[in-house]
């Protein structure tokens, strides 16, 4: 049976790491331009993520827990069986990456900077505000060929190169590391203890006809599954990990 997987962030860090995770995959799928409205959703991901990096710089959170898993890394190369020479590369990526944050400009400062970002950014606001009386910046970037297009996407990219490796790395970690336990919400109510915990994951059978809304804070969360329709709710089973 198919199952589905929620994540739900505790704190701010970890809502912005998923939220500029969520639009780096979205500019990532949109980026060949092979499909009509592909360049109005990367151009919305690309902006969406600028701005969300304008709000809070995330250099020394993300350095600081890429940091932290080398670190459990070095206790993983003590378990018999170990990959040690990949195990190692790994660590050495991670110390790389951790180094180069803190030492790199502002995330997306070259972008801010952009003339056609900063025209299209401009019109996002206004309903229908790409039309091409709105940008024709826009209109005659859409119309270059695509080997031009391909060139400013490369470059719009490599700015937050740095950000999406990293970003990969740490979340990969805390997904992987991670351990499901078998859990039971009486009545479609669950709650624990939330110390030191960064985000929870919560595993579903697709096929099961309600889904999680989660509230909490660095103390506790609850979590309380509602229905799909006019299904009645009982006790429900399902699995659930916790990243600290």
């Amino acid at each position: 049976m198919s199952s589905l997987v929620y994540e739900f962030p505790l704190n701010e860090k970890c809502r912005n790491y998923l939220r500029l995770s969520e639009l780096l995959k979205q500019i990532e799928q949109c980026r060949g331009l092979n499909a009509p409205g592909q360049a109005t959703a990367l151009f919305k991901a690309l902006l969406d993520a600028l701005e969300l990096l304008e709000r809070c710089d995330l250099r020394t959170d993300l350095a600081k827990d890429l940091e932290q898993q080398n670190n459990k890394l070095e206790a993983w190369a003590q378990v018999p069986g170990v990959d040690a020479a990949a195990l190692k590369q790994f660590s050495q990526k991670l110390e790389s990456i951790s180094q180069q944050l803190p030492r790199s400009a502002r995330l997306g400062q070259t972008l801010r900077e952009d003339k056609l970002l900063s025209a299209v950014r401009s019109r996002f606001a206004i309903p229908g505000g790409l039309c091409p009386f709105d940008v024709p910046q826009l209109h005659h970037w859409l119309n270059q060929p695509a080997e031009r297009q391909q060139q400013d996407l490369d470059a719009w990219v490599e700015q937050l190169s740095l950000l999406q490796q990293g970003l990969t790395l740490l979340l990969t970690l805390w997904r992987e590391s991670s351990q499901f336990h078998p859990q039971r919400a009486n009545a479609g109510f669950f709650q624990d203890s939330a110390e030191q915990t960064d985000m929870i994951r919560l595993r579903l059978p697709s096929d099961q006809p309600v889904y999680p809304v989660v509230s909490g804070n660095k103390y506790r969360f609850t979590i309380r599954f509602m229905p799909v329709g006019n299904t009645d709710i009982g006790n429900i089973d399902f699995e659930l990990a916790n990243i600290k």
